[in-house]
């Protein structure tokens, strides 16, 4: 990675992180074996990517359209809060969340889990 720049920082759900990693590992089937830390992100997306890419951006709109912030909303849709308790420790960590949004960020999340 020596002499690379960064063009640009996003966040990226853990759905997100699996696609962009399968692409990149299937580019590099035809010269490069994947380093290290490139096996192991994918291997930690595949297992813990809840969602489908479609599902996970869809639940990342609504939750956007609460009020909540980019940020909360790709946490809780990483994690799938199954109770309050939960979302509470996600979303009240970096800001205050208002208690509505977060009652109806968990009836959305609710509908994703089956």
């Amino acid at each position: 990675m020596i002499g690379k720049k960064i063009l640009g920082v996003k966040q990226a759900p853990v759905f997100e992180v699996r696609e962009i990693l399968k692409e990149r590992l299937d580019e590099n089937e035809k010269g490069d074996e994947p380093t290290y830390e490139q096996t192991m992100a994918f291997d930690y997306s595949k297992k813990f990517a809840k969602l489908t890419p479609a599902k996970g951006k869809k639940l990342i709109e609504e939750l956007l359209g609460l009020g909540l912030s980019e940020s909360v909303a790709m946490k809780i849709t990483d994690i799938l809060p199954e109770d309050m308790d939960e979302l509470n420790l996600l979303a009240q960590r970096t800001e205050k969340v208002p208690e509505e949004s977060l009652k109806q960020a968990l009836e959305l999340v609710a509908k994703y889990q089956k």
